[in-house]
């Protein structure tokens, strides 16, 4: 578990207003898994896993109204998600995804909650950046799905 994680976790249990919202078992941002990893299953099935496990991601919400946190071994985010049609459960989102707290892309999507579950779909801008050499002259657009599994 990185350590982003366990201070989100440790923040989650002492903060007022902050609190558990869902798994992404399949996170819609950035993107990578789906479009780059997903497709080597049969060649790098071990690497496609590893994969699989570093985007899964836990979200919470935040004090401000439907702002979340999401973050996982790959990939941290703050997206706003605020609802179209409430009562259908349908909604839109746009946010900031970082690696290692560097901001490397955004993202926007629509998303469906139904039966304890999450679904999304959307597009993600995300750069080539890294702490190493820090540059958003390169982006890259991929598609996104995510599924998630909700408290409610």
């Amino acid at each position: 578990m990185s350590l982003s994680m366990l201070l989100v976790m440790q923040a989650a249990l002492t903060s007022p207003g902050f609190a558990f919202d869902r798994v992404d078992i399949v996170s819609e941002e950035p993107g990578t898994w789906l479009s780059y990893d997903l497709p080597l299953l049969d060649v790098a099935p071990a690497t496609t896993g590893v994969r699989f496990v570093e985007q899964v991601k836990p979200v919470f919400t935040l004090p401000v109204e439907h702002l979340y946190l999401g973050t996982s071994i790959a990939s941290q985010s703050l997206v706003y998600e605020a609802p179209v049609l409430a009562r259908e459960g349908l909604s839109w989102s746009a946010g900031l995804h970082t690696r290692l707290l560097l901001p490397r892309g955004i993202f926007a999507g629509v998303a469906l909650r139904r039966w304890h579950l999450r679904l999304a779909l959307g597009v993600s801008a995300l750069s080539a950046t890294a702490w190493a050499q820090p540059d958003w002259t390169y982006w890259s657009l991929l598609p996104t799905v995510g599924v998630g599994i909700t408290r409610d």
